[in-house]
């Protein structure tokens, strides 16, 4: 049995062409969604996961940096993914007869290798998992997993160090016909009606078209010598547009991949997945450029590091690494080609017929299948928390203000007793100092904010103010007070320095409104020493129960201590 999940073309496309040598082998195989084994959670899963990559990706490069950092956080999640989607894919394995069970999909991976190592039910047949990344994380890869199958070698030993399981390096899962009978060049550019002449750049971006796809088609098309090919997906929206602009071509869900293939002469990709193993098949040199958060951005460096493909990182840079991909055109093809090892399903086969078939699990009750639901609710939501506690603290989705600088960014949080005062106001001004306002102290004085930004003050949303730092409602203070400040300013406000810890919710929020969180800022107290000024850092006076002349007064002290250090004020607007 060949376990995938509906979570994008790489995982299906390896499970399909596993599945279709399998059969060819006169194995017996049968296909299933990991997603399908709970179709609510499953479901669930799926929007959240669209949803990071569309429109919180900093969110899902928290979630993805914290596995490596603590990845003790795994274990609740693997143990809730287990309960919620194992029993049936238990049935599954028992129905079909299956003698093996291989899996194409990260988080059936860990929960069957979870099941694999229980005393207690144990899920009595092998476990497979086939690697289809370059990039291997603590989701991926499982110490109860019997044999991990990689697409390179410094993969495999990187599983190996992580589980202590066997891993064997066996190359990608790429079906046939991406390495033979590909069309001639010219003729795939008749079929396709791209230009004879041009050098063609394919853009791909999975089967969703996330990422910023739009602005390298557009750095591309600008140069008037490359001439991209953007393949969209299933993100119709983004074909629409691009097809209205000049210099390139965009098209949509496609099976043609190889003939798109032999009409390019370089492919570049943002998350290493099947699209680029079928790129190596073919001979296509790869570039990796602008990628998605987590498994895309590492995948872009593992490759390169095993000199199968070339990472850009700026515009530039970009068209320096192309115009050598395709001037060293067979060197790379050589190296794409080198890393398809054997056939990793000789590997599954040699396993599948080995053992018995698995036996069928007994019926949990309604009410056992609830209590599971709902302890998978309160761990997933306290995992998301403690992820997003631990993202803010390693910088994620926040202004990066690392390294020297001369420059001090000054802001003073404001209180219901200094708002309204109109010398406060005028001092903000002058010395170029933000204004940090909560939600509700601006549902409260909406004059006072528009008063504000009539002396040209910078406005930053301070939150809601008091809430719960537990995040238990999903703390919608951040929206809330992003709509009392607009309401008050008539404009949106771009930067968020918040009070407390930040939530999930609360980078999701912040990022759909594209706003920039300062985090960590150096809180300045209304009383007792100035901190020791320290260039490229962010002040924030805490005024919210200082009248005007007091806050002033102790603001004069920052400055004073801010120009002894030889730092300039500057407003947060800088950071916008």
């Amino acid at each position: 049995m060949v376990v995938t999940a509906r979570m994008g073309a790489g995982h299906d496309g390896a499970a399909a062409e596993l599945r279709k040598r399998l059969e060819a082998m006169g194995v017996p195989t049968q296909s299933v969604d990991f997603l399908d084994a709970s179709p609510l959670a499953g479901r669930l899963l799926k929007v959240v996961y669209e949803a990071w990559l569309r429109w919180a990706p900093w969110a899902y490069e928290a979630t993805y940096r914290v596995w490596f950092i603590a990845p003790l956080l795994c274990s609740p999640l693997v143990w809730v993914l287990s309960m919620i989607f194992g029993r049936r894919l238990q049935r599954w394995a028992a129905r079909y007869g299956a003698t093996v069970v291989v899996s194409t999909y990260p988080l059936a991976s860990v929960a069957l290798g979870h099941m694999r190592r229980r005393r207690l039910r144990r899920f009595g047949i092998p476990v497979i998992t086939f690697v289809t990344d370059f990039a291997s994380h603590p989701l991926w890869v499982h110490k109860g997993v019997d044999l991990h199958l990689c697409v390179h070698p410094v993969t495999a030993a990187a599983v190996e160090k992580a589980t202590g399981s066997k891993a064997v390096a066996t190359g990608p899962m790429v079906a046939q016909a991406f390495r033979e009978g590909l069309a001639d060049k010219a003729e795939a550019r008749s079929q396709l009606g791209i230009p004879a002449d041009a050098e063609v750049v394919l853009v791909v971006a999975g089967s969703w078209g996330v990422g910023k796809l739009e602005s390298t088609f557009d750095t591309l098309a600008a140069t008037g010598r490359f001439f991209p090919v953007a393949a969209c997906g299933k993100n119709e929206r983004l074909r629409r547009r691009l097809s209205q602009r000049p210099g390139g071509m965009a098209i949509g869900w496609t099976d043609q991949m190889p003939l798109l293939m032999a009409a390019a002469d370089v492919v570049v990709q943002n998350a290493g997945g099947l699209t680029s193993m079928e790129a190596f098949a073919a001979g296509l040199p790869v570039v990796t450029y602008l990628p998605i958060p987590g498994h895309g951005r590492e995948n872009a460096v593992q490759m390169e590091a095993a000199g199968v493909a070339s990472f850009a990182h700026s515009p530039k840079h970009l068209m320096e690494t192309i115009s050598e991909a395709i001037a060293t055109r067979e060197l790379r093809a050589a190296r794409g080609r080198s890393i398809f090892l054997s056939d990793p399903a000789i590997s599954v086969a040699a396993v599948a017929d080995q053992g018995p078939p698995l036996r069928a699990p007994k019926q949990r009750s309604l009410a056992g299948r609830a209590a599971a639901a709902a302890v998978a609710a309160t761990l997933g939501w306290s995992g998301l928390n403690v992820a997003a506690g631990g993202a803010a603290t390693l910088g994620v989705g926040t202004i990066d203000l690392s390294g020297p600088g001369t420059a001090a960014y000054v802001a003073v949080r404001m209180g219901a007793s200094n708002i309204s005062d109109p010398h406060l106001a005028a001092l903000l001004s002058q010395q170029q100092i933000s204004a940090v306002v909560e939600g509700d102290l601006a549902a409260t004085n909406p004059g006072a904010v528009h008063m504000l930004s009539t002396y040209g003050v910078d406005v930053v949303n301070g939150g809601w103010g008091s809430a719960s730092q537990l995040h238990v409602l999903g703390q919608s203070g951040i929206a809330k007070a992003s709509m009392a400040l607009r309401q008050d300013l008539g404009y949106q406000v771009d930067l968020l320095a918040p009070d407390q810890p930040l939530s999930g919710v609360d980078l999701t929020i912040a990022g759909v409104q594209k706003m920039k969180v300062l985090d960590p800022v150096t809180t300045v107290p209304p009383t007792g020493p100035i901190p020791q000024a320290v260039g490229n850092r962010v002040y924030v006076l805490d005024a919210e129960g200082l009248s005007a002349q007091k806050t002033i007064e102790r603001l004069q002290s920052l400055l004073a201590s801010l120009e002894k250090a030889g730092l300039r004020p500057q407003s947060m607007e800088a950071l916008a």
